[in-house]
């Protein structure tokens, strides 16, 4: 009787799972068209921020749309246009708002497709806000002050000493 050497299917599955993946991590990389860079990391609320746009080969994207959109992927997310790069790819953004902002740029590549860079940043407060910090005192005062009354009144009924 001879021995046949049978191919498992278990290893087909596994190079096929190989193949798909560096197909979608060559796909992944395909999508991504360029940068989108701020000159600040952590820009605050009404300052004027330098944001540069460039493409995969890291140059400068002229007439590139930009537009930004607030609090992304929540229910009160709104989306503003900023305008459109000049010619050394950079342009004057001022946040409107604090919060988390996508900053996305969308231009004309040169194989006439339509290509975006987007980045996420955190827009910080201009100075810091005394009324959130006054509630937030106010609140602990209230829970402390509550919880210390209730338990006085606990520890002093006459119930709790039997």
């Amino acid at each position: 009787m001879m021995n046949r050497a049978v191919k498992s299917p278990q290893r087909f599955n596994s190079l096929r799972s190989l193949i798909c993946l560096l197909g979608l991590c060559f796909a992944a990389k395909a999508g991504i068209a360029g940068t989108v860079v701020l000159d600040k990391d952590f820009p605050s609320h009404l300052e004027q921020v330098a944001v540069l746009v460039q493409n995969d080969a890291d140059e400068p994207v002229a007439g590139a749309q930009m537009s930004v959109t607030y609090r992304p992927g929540s229910r009160v997310a709104h989306t503003d246009i900023i305008g459109v790069s000049g010619a050394d790819g950079k342009l004057d953004w001022t946040p409107a708002t604090a919060g988390i902002a996508t900053i996305t740029a969308t231009w004309i590549g040169p194989n006439l497709a339509e290509e975006t860079a987007s980045t996420n940043v955190s827009v910080r407060f201009q100075k810091l806000p005394i009324d959130g910090i006054v509630i937030m005192i106010v609140a602990g005062l209230i829970l402390i002050v509550g919880s210390a009354t209730r338990m006085y009144k606990v520890l002093k009924s006459p119930d709790f000493i039997q």
